[in-house]
């Protein structure tokens, strides 16, 4: 979905998008930020499917203006879990400048947000997707990070999932950072499972990382992973 684009950057570098006026939409600038990959979206699911779960897919025809998690998990005939699926990456914006008489101009962009601000921008979006869909958390909301960035780590995930609430003050980044806090507490509350995969060359998932925060799933968590003891690492929910 093209928008028209504030030349302002957030602080956090990325770009900023206004709701999109179709009365511009003749001229001006617009950007689509590159998001999931498609092949981890796939990946994720034929990982469920190899758990014995059937997986729908929420939005086959990858509407970018949906507010819907990926895949819905059904188990032994009943409805179990919806699963977001995120690309950890650095993302990029695809820039397109419509001119007057001119050809149009594009240009790629590339996020100059932390690793960490990254991964907070996904759990923040992953939660309000598996909110949308499932607001009283009747099924159980999982979470599969699939990881393209040769820096990051489970690690990082860990540092972002038990980040210090901020001492209170009033200015805009304290302000901010209060907004972050409580955005990932509202994750650990409402999300069961967290999943930290890297994907082998022959299309598997290979699970690095498993955090739990809810506690009556560790034998689930420990079967569907292979992993066993301190390798399910689980996080108490937020208050």
């Amino acid at each position: 979905m093209n928008r028209s684009l504030n030349r302002d950057k957030a602080d956090d570098g990325e770009i900023v998008l206004p709701p999109f006026d179709p009365a511009k939409a003749m001229r001006g600038v617009f950007a689509h930020r590159q998001g999931e990959q498609p092949e981890d979206e796939k990946r994720a699911a034929l990982f469920w499917e190899s758990r014995g779960f059937a997986v729908e897919q929420l939005e086959p025809t990858r509407d970018l203006r949906s507010r819907k998690p990926d895949l819905r998990l059904t188990r032994n005939g009943a409805p179990f879990a919806y699963c977001e699926v995120k690309t950890v990456w650095r993302h990029t914006t695809r820039i397109t400048i419509l001119h007057d008489e001119q050809p149009v101009e594009e240009r790629i962009e590339v996020s100059k947000a932390t690793l960490e601000e990254r991964l907070t921008t996904d759990l923040v979006t992953a939660i309000r997707q598996l909110r949308y869909a499932n607001p009283d958390h009747t099924l159980l909301n999982f979470v599969v990070l699939v990881n393209r960035d040769a820096e990051a780590t489970p690690g990082h995930l860990a540092a972002v999932l038990n980040r210090i609430p901020p001492v209170e003050g009033k200015g805009l980044m304290a302000r901010r950072a209060a907004w972050t806090a409580e955005e990932i507490a509202r994750f650990r509350r409402e999300v069961d499972l967290c999943l930290w995969a890297n994907s082998a060359e022959d299309g598997e998932l290979l699970i690095e990382g498993c955090y739990l925060f809810n506690p009556s799933l560790r034998s689930f968590a420990e079967e569907i992973t292979g992993m066993r003891g301190d390798k399910v690492i689980s996080l108490e929910p937020a208050a």
